[in-house]
């Protein structure tokens, strides 16, 4: 079901327009030169994932010492949003983009499917290969970094770039893709260092495909032609 969603998803928004190939293309470029554009953000991060390592173990027990029926029940509900249900997410924010005529919805959905396809099957799965850190429940050596909080965050982070004349939308979706780090840990499927690093991928790469095609968007415009076919319109970026 994952899988056929966001192929459906990319079908479906690249087909929107002939701008959104292009468009990935630029994402792409833009994700490469984000760390050192970024990098005192980046610095900061990856300080505060060192000092995570440091207190794994405390943290865990701190979580496993204060479990409750309602915490399990909410960490339950919430943690498919680092997987299928943020796939859901984006095929509906599609869909009620091509139903209402909403662009802003159509945009979030190709960022968002944009910006997990960067994050989470090209990002973090270099990094746990080269990482080969074990989980805290079974020992697969896949724990770091946390795959669910990448998904969750890149997904949220760009619903909130695309909404932040919303902010009850930008507490949602992130208050959501914190459930889901929460979860993992909390499940002990990963350590809180892994769900730190994955949020920050996930952020990182969210905002700056939303920006930076936001950014692009502002300066497409449609040329007309004519052809063998007629007259038609291309869509040209200014730069």
């Amino acid at each position: 079901m994952r899988f056929l969603l966001l192929v459906l998803t990319a079908i479906c928004t690249v087909s929107c327009a002939s701008r959104y190939p292009q468009l990935a293309v630029h994402s792409v470029v833009e994700v490469a030169k984000a760390p050192v554009r970024q990098w005192r953000s980046v610095a900061v991060t990856t300080a505060v994932v060192g000092g995570a390592l440091l207190l794994d173990h405390e943290i865990a027990d701190v979580v496993r010492n204060n479990d409750a029926a309602a915490i399990g029940t909410a960490a339950r509900h919430v943690e498919p949003f680092g997987g299928g249900a943020s796939d859901k997410v984006m095929a509906g924010f599609l869909l009620y983009g091509l139903a209402g005529k909403n662009e802003r919805a159509r945009n979030v959905a190709f960022d968002a499917f944009l910006s997990s396809v960067i994050a989470s099957k090209g990002i973090t799965p270099a990094l746990k290969f080269a990482t080969q850190r074990a989980r805290p429940n079974d020992g697969k050596d896949d724990s770091f970094p946390s795959n669910h909080a990448t998904q969750a965050f890149a997904v949220a982070s760009v619903i909130a770039t695309h909404y932040d004349d919303r902010r009850w939308v930008r507490w949602v979706a992130y208050t959501l893709a914190g459930g889901v780090g929460f979860a993992r840990v909390y499940h002990d499927a990963h350590h809180t260092s892994d769900v730190l690093a994955g949020a920050a991928i996930g952020t990182l790469v969210g905002t700056t495909v939303a920006r930076a095609n936001r950014n692009a968007r502002a300066n497409w415009t449609l040329v007309p032609t004519v052809g063998r076919e007629g007259v038609g319109f291309m869509v040209h970026l200014s730069r």
